[in-house]
């Protein structure tokens, strides 16, 4: 808000200290974000070995499919 109302002055070093200041606080809130989900990562990694399957566990299994062309089907009337 202090930025929006500094742009609509012409003080040149009050719209770089606001804009500066905005670039930190959003610095910081990046930050806290990014510990964040670190934080919530390494709890879902410590959660694991509660029985879910785990990648090297899992079972892939290959399929035969056949592509069909509705279009060619139908009957033409």
């Amino acid at each position: 808000m202090e930025l929006k109302q500094a742009l609509e002055g012409e003080d040149v070093a009050d719209i770089r200290a606001k804009t500066e200041a905005l670039q930190d606080a959003s610095h910081k809130l990046a930050e806290a974000v990014y510990s964040s989900a670190q934080q919530q990562a390494q709890t879902a990694s410590a959660s694991e070995g509660n029985g879910a399957a785990a990648p090297e566990d899992e079972v892939v299994e290959e399929g035969d499919y056949e592509v069909i062309d509705e279009e060619q089907e139908a009957p033409k009337a």
